[in-house]
């Protein structure tokens, strides 16, 4: 399935359009004018207050001013019911810089894929948008997020407190919001970096209730009148607007602001002085369009039946109802939430039951399925709901968003949901992109058993799942099932977008076994069918990048092939491409353009740290990397953290593959001590959910432990047995080749002839693919088998010649200055971040920092919190110990 062919955010243009001014109303320039001074300097401008205080007025309003400063940019998003979930929040807010085109270090759609909750990782990938804002190269940006109460988010709120905390000093947020919203307002407050306008900034005086009768039109009351009204409202602006527009006057004491009694006093004034002061011809239309979040006439259409919904929403705006403009040429409006809430309520009154019905004809009505979604959940049409989630799941799962997909199939009824095929397929989808193969394995085999029921009409349906399935089966070790699901494939003439699936689960599973052909035709099928189907290549073929397949042999035509499959069709979203580029770099390139490629795949690691195959595939080839060079001990430390990166369902099967690249590093530099604190781990008998090349790389390590202790009649048995082993099971390059072990073995008890072949077959492999395993050989030990068996060495003189000199380019003087360099530490940090760190650690203030280093103390905040930001810490602390730690 494709996950990468949706948009990365909310395309409806109206959500990001700064709202339309009202003609009524009531311009406050001392009000704006003393918001925008002490705005300069904030970093959140938060204007809170009860509905109908006129929030988006002035936001709209402090918009325009700050537009209209050169150079100055103005980004809004009107945020609603679904924007509530950390990564739809940043879809939305992703839409709206969208226009700035920042330059971004990776696409957008890549950094939501990690904010799905608040985890270090998400933290971390927020770096990236940061890192955008900050290199913008204009004037301040501002970004006004209105409507935040909609979001209740825990996940969501803290990442929005991580942007905030942690955004250049080019990006200021205002936010509008019914409630406090639960962000560092303290810690903010007490740095005068938060602007705050309450209540009572918001309220009407006398000034401003005369203008807003100017501005109406209407007959001037008296100052006493007027008062006695703002009085009762307490200066609530909706509340006087709806005084002001009723014919008679009313008795009784002011309004409460909040609570059952204030909804009734509120709602009393909607009923008799607004709903039934429209035509009668106009009160169905404004009830049954109250199901829609937005009104645009398409949807109003499709709802109330009425041809004339354009003209019918102009009417109503222009009669100053609780209305707002989102977008003035389509138009789109919005309900006032309150007005909205009464509306819903009296559509129930009036017409039980009808509401249903709307929603589902408003659910007909959507071209976006992601919208539509909530109207049939609404309508308590399930399979509507279900058909809808299916069309929309590749481009949720492609941004990250599993939490909101499994958010939606979990509103399904159980007793209905679990017996659906469709669901059963999404609710796998969601686990395998966790890696929780287990969960995953169940759900494809549920939804694959129920469109085998369904028949022929379900087959496309049901060999998705079976090609998900498969993929479970080879990953938990249950071998002969995933080949079941490839035999059962092969009866079936699949196209090419659906062949893709299996011919990388053929891959997969001749790796898993050791079938060097079964690879070789899996990836070369692959490429074919890939070719023919552009909308296959994602995600099928960045699972070819983690370097289980360089190296092999004949592998890396098939493997230069995909790789110019991925550049060609999505320049800019090749997520997992430069691990691919840096292991066919590191296995068959020269060393200043593997380290180049590590480099490009060790920063991607860094921008997306959430993405568990990126972090293990870059930690992986480090570790090779710097073994190559002969540091074993950073080798060691970055093999080692693979085992954190890894999830649980992962790791069940997968620890003792990497555990062998530890012993691939001690064979190296022969340490015998190392190597044999493996051993009893790696000698041990597999697991059921463990693949067969691990007998192989068994019976490789015992050997080589053997032979470094000099047992070389017990290292001659293991290796001869780990070398019949690899013919039949062959072990992936990184852990090593029983060959080259067998050889020193045999060259050691002087038979240098059977040492020659072993050392030949190995030599024509290299030579053949220009592959560079040997690299990862003990050095004095190759050379001494060269020296020794030169003149019987089946091997072109001048292939061998190439070849050493290719491995020679490795250990050539200054290549372990270079290997720091093209490895570069942990932080992605930049000159005057680690100026700034460095003092920090010295347990300097912000105020001295800043004098040291000639800075402001706001760019002094900035830098610090870019710096926890790129290294995912949550202190100061923190950060100082990390760099006493370097």
């Amino acid at each position: 399935m494709d996950a990468r062919n949706a948009p990365t955010a909310p395309s409806a243009s109206h959500k990001y359009r700064i709202p339309r001014a009202r003609r009524d109303a009531v311009p406050r320039p001392a009000l704006l004018a003393h918001t925008l001074e002490r705005a300069a300097d904030a970093r959140l401008v938060l204007v809170q207050a009860p509905a109908g205080f006129g929030k988006t007025t002035l936001l709209v309003q402090l918009a325009a001013a700050l537009s209209s400063v050169p150079g100055a940019q103005v980004v809004w998003v009107s945020l609603d019911a679904e924007d509530n979930d950390a990564n739809r929040l940043f879809a939305a807010l992703f839409g709206a810089l969208a226009a700035l085109e920042l330059p971004w270090a990776v696409p957008p759609a890549t950094v939501l894929a990690q904010l799905q909750d608040a985890s270090p990782a998400a933290r971390t990938a927020l770096g990236l948008l940061i890192d955008a804002l900050g290199a913008w190269p204009d004037a301040r940006i501002t970004l006004v997020l209105d409507d935040l109460h909609h979001v209740t988010d825990a996940a969501a709120l803290q990442l929005l407190d991580t942007l905030i905390a942690r955004a250049p000093p080019e990006l200021c947020l205002f936010i509008g919001s019914r409630v406090a919203p639960p962000l560092s307002l303290a810690r903010w407050r007490a740095g005068g970096e938060l602007v705050e306008l309450g209540l009572e900034d918001l309220q009407f005086d006398l000034g401003a209730a005369q203008a807003l009768c100017r501005a109406r039109g209407l007959a001037a009351p008296s100052d006493e009148a007027l008062q006695a009204a703002l009085t009762r409202t307490h200066g609530w602006v909706a509340g006087l607007q709806l005084m002001l527009g009723s014919e008679r006057g009313r008795a009784g004491g002011p309004p409460a602001l909040t609570g059952p009694a204030a909804h009734r006093h509120l709602f009393d004034y909607f009923a008799q002085e607004v709903l039934a002061g429209l035509p009668p011809a106009l009160q169905p239309f404004v009830l049954h369009a109250s199901v829609l979040p937005e009104l645009s006439p398409a949807l109003c259409q499709a709802v109330t039946g009425r041809a004339d919904a354009r003209a019918v929403l102009d009417d109503l705006f222009n009669r100053q109802l609780f209305l707002s403009a989102l977008d003035d040429a389509v138009p789109v409006l919005r309900f006032h939430d309150l007005f909205r809430d009464f509306l819903r309520g009296e559509l129930e009154r009036r017409e039980p039951g009808r509401a249903a019905t709307l929603h589902a004809l408003a659910a007909a009505a959507e071209t976006r399925a992601e919208r539509a979604v909530p109207h049939w959940l609404a309508a308590g049409r399930w399979a509507e709901a279900l058909a809808a989630l299916r069309q929309m799941a590749d481009g949720l799962l492609a941004v990250g968003g599993t939490h909101r997909l499994e958010r939606w199939l979990g509103q399904l009824p159980p007793e209905w949901r679990d017996t659906q095929a469709d669901a059963a397929l999404l609710r796998g989808l969601c686990a395998w992109s966790r890696w929780d193969w287990v969960l995953a394995r169940d759900e494809f085999q549920r939804s694959h058993d129920a469109y085998t029921r369904q028949g022929l009409e379900r087959d496309r349906d049901r060999y998705i799942a079976l090609g998900m399935l498969g993929a479970c089966h080879n990953a938990l070790g249950e071998l002969a099932l995933a080949e079941a699901v490839l035999d059962a494939a092969a009866q079936a003439p699949l196209p090419p977008a659906l062949q893709v699936a299996y011919d990388s689960l053929r891959a997969w599973h001749g790796v898993a076994r050791g079938d060097g052909a079964a690879v070789l035709a899996g990836l070369a099928a692959m490429a074919d069918n890939a070719a023919r189907a552009p909308e296959a290549r994602y995600p099928n073929i960045v699972d070819m990048s983690y370097g289980h397949f360089t190296g092999l042999p004949g592998t890396r035509p098939l493997m230069e092939r995909l790789r110019r499959l991925c550049r060609g069709e999505r320049p800019g979203d090749e997520v997992q491409l430069p691990s691919l580029d840096a292991w066919l770099a590191f296995w068959h390139g020269e060393p200043d353009a593997a380290r180049s490629a590590l480099h490009d795949l060790l920063q991607r690691q860094r921008q997306l740290p959430g993405d568990v195959m990126l972090s293990i595939s870059a930690l992986h080839l480090r570790s090779l990397h710097l073994a190559a060079q002969g540091h074993d001990a950073e080798a060691l430390a970055a093999i080692a953290q693979v085992q954190d990166a890894m999830t649980a369902g992962f790791s069940q099967g997968w620890r003792r593959t990497y555990a062998h690249v530890q012993a691939r590093i001690h064979w190296r530099s022969e340490d015998i001590d190392g190597l044999a604190a493996l051993l009893p781990d790696l000698a041990r008998p597999r697991s059921a959910r463990e693949w067969p090349v691990l007998d192989t790389g068994a019976a490789l390590v015992q050997g080589q432990h053997a032979l470094l202790r000099g047992d070389w009649t017990a290292a001659r048995a293991l290796l001869e047995r780990a070398a019949e082993l690899q013919r039949g099971g062959r072990l992936p390059a990184f852990m090593g080749d029983a060959r080259f072990a067998l050889a020193v073995c045999s060259a050691g008890q002087g038979e240098l002839d059977a040492a020659s072949a072993a050392l030949d077959e190995v030599l024509a492999e290299a030579v053949q693919d220009e592959g560079q395993g040997l690299l990862l050989e003990p050095p004095g030990r190759l050379q001494a088998l060269w020296q020794a068996l030169g003149p019987r060495l089946r091997c072109p003189a001048a292939a061998q010649a190439r070849l050493r000199r290719r491995l020679a380019a490795w250990q050539a003087e200054g290549a372990p200055a270079a290997v720091a360099n093209a490895v570069p530490p942990d932080e992605p940090l930049s000159a005057r971040e680690r100026e700034v760190l460095a003092l920090l650690a010295e347990g300097q203030s912000n105020k001295l920092i800043a004098r040291a280093l000639g800075l402001s103390l706001h760019t002094v905040k900035r830098h610090v919190a870019n710096i926890l930001t790129k290294l995912a810490l949550d202190s100061r602390t923190q950060a100082a110990a990390y760099w006493h730690r370097r």
